[in-house]
This record gives structure tokens, sequence and C-alpha cells, in this order.
């Protein structure tokens, strides 16, 4: 299982780094139910708290 950071999570909605969103995607595309992700509780509040 692999744990997705904020900044991974943001990168991907908003496609706004040439650099990072790019890898972000990837990441999180590759994402599988044999090799999942995780999105902790405070990753997701601090989400709601950039994307506001």
């Amino acid at each position: 299982m692999i744990g997705l950071d904020t900044n991974v999570v943001v990168r991907y909605i908003m496609q706004d780094d040439p650099k990072q969103s790019p890898k972000a995607t990837r990441l999180i595309e590759s994402l599988t139910s044999d090799a999942p992700g995780f999105v902790p509780l405070v990753a997701v509040i601090e989400l709601v708290w950039v994307l506001e």
C-alpha cells in the first residue's frame, strides 16, 4: 500500500506544476486493487484547506 501525501493529491487534482503534476498523475493512475493507495485523514483535511 502506498501512502499518498497531500502534495501528490493536490498536484494530481490541480495539474499546476509542470514537473510534479505528471509524476503525481503517473503514480495515482498506476494504483490498482493489488497495489492500492492510501490517503490519510490528515492529508484529506490539508487538501480541503489548500483547495479552499
